[in-house]
């Protein structure tokens, strides 16, 4: 999994409350200990507020932030598009022929993800990726992929590089937009996605 941005300030808001809430637990849990007369051993301290803050980190970047409850009182706005998603792809390198079936999974959590498009030809992975929320359409996933064939595809297919844009439309949980590949390839094409239930 890799980083990925978003051009809210959710994250920078709760990087803050997380400081806050562990500054808040690395004074209150001595001054608890201290009034239930519990002494641990002279080598054995409290945790500190950086332990605090990296266990809070972790369970929200992982869990936490997936949770509906945080998305309906606003605090979280990053859409949730962890899953196997199944759908078609039509590309320009074979003339527009009909579209051919193509499967994507997306592995997330608040700050990293992965998306992996798997077709009968190939198979490609993100290297970099961003959500944008702001998009007048929706929602908008872009990454960059590095596609690389199978080794029964045609000839004329080789590993390259490209772009992907998908729009979020969450009324019917899909995604859908087109791709372009870069130097060696130079094709585009559409996409569209529906979550598997």
């Amino acid at each position: 999994m890799h980083p990925y941005s978003i051009d809210t300030g959710e994250r920078r808001t709760l990087f803050f409350c997380f400081a806050v809430i562990s500054i808040i637990l690395s004074w209150k849990i001595p001054l608890l200990l201290d009034a239930y007369k519990f002494n641990p051993s002279w080598g054995v301290e409290a945790p500190s507020a950086m332990f605090f803050y990296y266990v809070i980190y972790r369970v929200f970047d992982k869990w936490v932030w997936s949770w509906r409850f945080f998305r309906k009182i606003g605090v979280i706005k990053t859409p949730n598009l962890n899953g196997e998603w199944d759908g078609t792809i039509k590309t320009s390198f074979s003339g527009n022929s009909p579209e051919s079936k193509a499967t994507l999974k997306i592995f997330q959590t608040w700050t990293e993800i992965k998306i992996i498009l798997t077709t009968s030809s190939s198979k490609s992975g993100s290297k970099t990726g961003s959500m944008i929320l702001r998009s007048p359409e929706g929602p908008c996933l872009v990454y960059q992929y590095c596609n690389k064939p199978r080794s029964d595809a045609a000839e004329t297919m080789e590993t390259h590089d490209g772009t992907t844009e998908l729009l979020f439309d969450e009324e019917i949980d899909g995604l859908s937009g087109e791709y372009y590949s870069g130097r060696g390839r130079q094709n585009f094409g559409s996409l569209s996605f529906k979550r598997k239930t």
